[in-house]
Order: C-alpha cells, then structure tokens, then sequence
C-alpha cells in the first residue's frame, strides 16, 4: 500500500524532530500489534472496521490477532473480511482459540496459556491454525498469546509447531524455534490497556525511537465507544508516518533479518 495526499506529503517531508542522544536520521520500524479480533453479532466489530479503514487510508499495514473460536460458525462476511485484510497486507496472527482465564484442579484462575498442561495449550494453537488454513485459506505465522501471559509449557508447544515462526511478547528467550519479537518496556499505545494516550505514547517514543523494532499493542475493540480513544490511536499513527516510521509485519520483519 501507499500514502496518498497529505499524508504522503508529511511522510516526506516532516521526518520529526531530532531528539537529543539519538539518531535523528534512522528511521524507527513499527509493528501495529492489535489484539482480541472475534465476531460480534454475527459481525466484524465497528473498532476494528474503522482502524482498518484509517489504516489504508493513510498506507500503513498492521496486524490482527485473530481468536479462532471465532472461525467456528460458517460466517462469509466475516472470513471474507479478513481474507481482505490479508490481501492488503495486512498480517493475520495466532491469538489463541478462547482468550478465556479457565479454572484450574484447585479452583485457581487460570490463563489460556500460562498455568494449563501441554495437551490444552497444543490443542488451543492448532485449533486455530486449522481453522485459518481451514476457513480462511492460508496459514498463520505468527503467535501471541491472551494477556501475554505465557510459560515454560507454551514454550514446549510452539516447539511442537514450526508453522509458526514469530512470537511476540514472550517473556524470556528460552529456546522454541520461534523468532522473538520483544515487547519495549513502556511504549504502548494504550495507557492503560484500552485507553490510548497519544502524549504518553510520545514520551516513550521519543526515549525508544532507535530500537531495532517498536511492537506496540492495543485493542482497537476498545476505542470505538469512546471518541477520543480512537482520535489518539490516529494522532499516533500519524505522528509515526511524519517521523517516517517504517511499518511492518511480525512473519516480514523474521524474513527481513533472514534476507528474504
């Protein structure tokens, strides 16, 4: 995809301020990591419509976090939303089958992927890359888990899995297979989770510019009800193309620092 009008003309023009201790010339590459895609109502909820029309409109590709259980019941509208989503560009992860906190032996709270045995965390990432290869018609690459909340044991299943190839936000480097894609203490775009703050965000940005890659998270879902939220996410995005942010994908980015 590619910038048009205004926007193309910030991207080349307005390259951001320099910050004091940092490469002013080097351009920061982003990842749009947005979570928790499921049907509502039969439908593709209205947050996530509206970021991904933004988003073409201004040229840049980000990422859906696709919960499988989603892919269950025959739904046209839907797949085909996504399969367009694709199409563009845009990446489609693995974010899990349930997003759901099931109760453990104790009656203990539990996460979908932290705290439950091998057989269920295997079984909960295969559904949903068959139900993408399945429904959807192509696979999932990458990986990232409900809440972020991983453990030794979800390790052990994306090991079991080499179709996926990137996992983000895992919390240590352990060995898995995987290419690890960290998460930068502190830049988000939601501060709190779910409520976008685009001084916040500026704030981290401008502390974090120059790190090899910015993976940053929020739940598009969240914004819609409330103005405001869904002005800032914007704001964000737009002051990313001014300081001519390079965007990417989680599986492209892999690719790029394999040389393909």
């Amino acid at each position: 995809m590619k910038c048009t009008g205004l926007l193309l003309l910030m991207a080349l023009f307005l390259p951001g301020c320099a910050m004091r201790g940092q490469d002013s010339t080097r351009r920061a590459t982003v990842i749009l990591k947005l979570d928790d895609l499921r049907v509502e109502e039969g439908q593709v909820p209205g947050g996530w419509q509206e970021v991904f029309t933004y988003l073409n409109q201004a040229g840049v590709v980000a990422t859906l976090g696709l919960i499988g259980s989603s892919l269950e019941e025959d739904n046209p509208p839907y797949f085909d939303w996504i399969i367009s989503r694709h199409e563009e560009g845009h990446e489609i992860w693995n974010h899990g089958y349930c997003h759901c906190k099931p109760t453990g032996p104790e009656g203990e709270e539990l996460t979908e992927f932290r705290g439950t045995d091998l057989a269920y965390q295997l079984d909960h990432i295969q559904r949903t890359q068959q139900l993408a290869e399945s429904k959807l018609g192509f696979p999932l690459r990458s990986f990232g888990a409900p809440f972020n909340a991983t453990d030794s044991t979800t390790a052990a299943a994306i090991h079991q899995l080499p179709s996926l190839q990137v996992w983000m936000y895992k919390a240590d480097d352990s060995n898995t297979g995987a290419y690890l894609l960290p998460r930068t203490a502190g830049v988000n775009i939601e501060y709190p989770t779910h409520v976008p703050s685009f001084d916040k965000f500026l704030r981290a940005y401008q502390s974090n510019r120059n790190a090899p890659v910015l993976v940053i998270q929020g739940h598009p879902q969240s914004w819609v009800d409330k103005p405001e939220r869904m002005q800032d996410f914007k704001r964000i995005v737009h002051h990313l193309i001014a300081d001519g942010a390079r965007f990417t994908t989680p599986y492209a980015y892999y690719l790029a620092q394999r040389g393909e």
